[in-house]
């Protein structure tokens, strides 16, 4: 990560699978999430469940810096105890990114209800992608329960990408998603990656 990229935001995704029972799992998680909320510097969190992934969860926290992020280190590693204590049923990883674009339409992220994942790995030209990600948004704003989006991109990979669509309803998301436009405009980011739309069910947003 260079110099100029250190003060701006940054985002952390966790992506955890696990063995076991699903509603204490859940439980464990969203006190994970809880206690994250008081970290100084943290300006945003989703705890999500994979919709078509049983057991298959993602963490994301958006922190204001990576200074910020390093000087909550300590804090964060404490709250990353309850993880470790899961045992070999449950695995981690993790990956730091940054923020190259974003747009708030009718709600913030933390008012998310349901959020659609565009995972990138880019074998084109990074523009393109930015641009035909940008289309795709551009289908999902008219809708009214349309909240936003963000595009991430990895702080080590400059390839990989991730980008966030969020709604304010389950509803409007299908009704999106359901539509003409969208799966044209979702069918373009090809062009320039090997895409794949994953759905995610909130279970804590802040």
């Amino acid at each position: 990560m260079s110099e100029r990229e250190r003060g701006r935001e940054v985002t952390v995704v966790e992506r955890l699978t696990t063995n076991l029972d699903p509603a204490s799992f859940e439980r464990e998680l969203v006190a994970y999430a809880r206690h994250r909320e008081s970290a100084k510097g943290l300006e945003a969190l989703v705890t999500a469940a994979c919709a078509d992934r049983p057991g298959s969860y993602v963490h994301l926290d958006r922190w204001s810096s990576l200074d910020r992020l390093v000087q909550a280190g300590h804090e964060a590693g404490e709250s990353m105890a309850f993880l470790r204590g899961l045992g070999p049923e449950t695995a981690t990883s993790s990956e730091l990114m940054v923020t190259v674009g974003r747009m708030t339409v009718r709600g913030k992220f933390a008012d998310a209800a349901h959020v659609v994942l565009i995972h990138a790995v880019l074998d084109g030209e990074p523009e393109r992608f930015e641009l035909d990600f940008g289309s795709l948004v551009g289908q999902c704003v008219p809708d009214p329960g349309f909240g936003g989006s963000d595009l991430l991109r990895s702080a080590v990979d400059p390839r990989l990408y991730t980008g966030l669509l969020w709604w304010l309803d389950a509803d409007a998301c299908a009704r999106v998603r359901g539509g003409v436009g969208y799966p044209d405009r979702l069918a373009k980011l090809s062009a320039s990656a090997q895409v794949r739309e994953e759905a995610v069910r909130p279970l804590r947003a802040a």
